[in-house]
């Protein structure tokens, strides 16, 4: 009988996962607001501004800064990119800091960042890194540093 309780335990959980309640239902955890690859500082404070505007739009909305390294990766540069954006979000568009939670997705082919705004209380998603850490490469000397990518206007 303990089986059959287990059982219907785990599978409640996954049909209904923990934080989901009626504000977080008909979200989609896979929809991220934005999504971009390297680009320049103007052209990531512009996605930036349009995300604060969402943010600030609903005020039980949280924003996650999903980033991801490269293949081809300098060690700690998503991370950089990820506390850049956070820090002009907060000192550059006024989100409150406790709204935007920065996270590190893994490696995809290309350094990703991915903008979510996420409901409070939402389960949080599986990320979904494409390249195992054995394949990846560190070239470069970033120290945490952010690789410069200039604007083409």
């Amino acid at each position: 009988m303990k089986e059959v309780g287990l059982f219907t335990i785990i599978l409640v959980s996954l049909i209904f996962p923990v934080g989901i309640n009626s504000s977080t239902r008909g979200y989609s955890f896979t929809s991220p607001f934005d999504e971009y690859g390297p680009i320049c500082s103007e052209d990531e404070e512009a996605r930036l501004d349009n995300f604060a505007a969402r943010l600030h739009e609903s005020s039980t909305a949280i924003g996650h800064i999903i980033v991801y390294d490269a293949k081809y990766a300098c060690r700690g540069e998503a991370l950089a990119r990820a506390l850049r954006a956070k820090k002009y979000l907060v000192q550059h568009r006024k989100v409150d800091p406790n709204r935007v939670v920065i996270r590190w997705g893994g490696y995809l082919n290309e350094l990703t960042t991915t903008l979510h705004d996420v409901p409070r209380g939402a389960a949080i998603w599986p990320f979904t890194p494409s390249i195992s850490a054995a394949e990846v490469k560190f070239v470069g000397k970033c120290k945490g540093k952010v690789r410069p990518v200039k604007c083409l206007r």
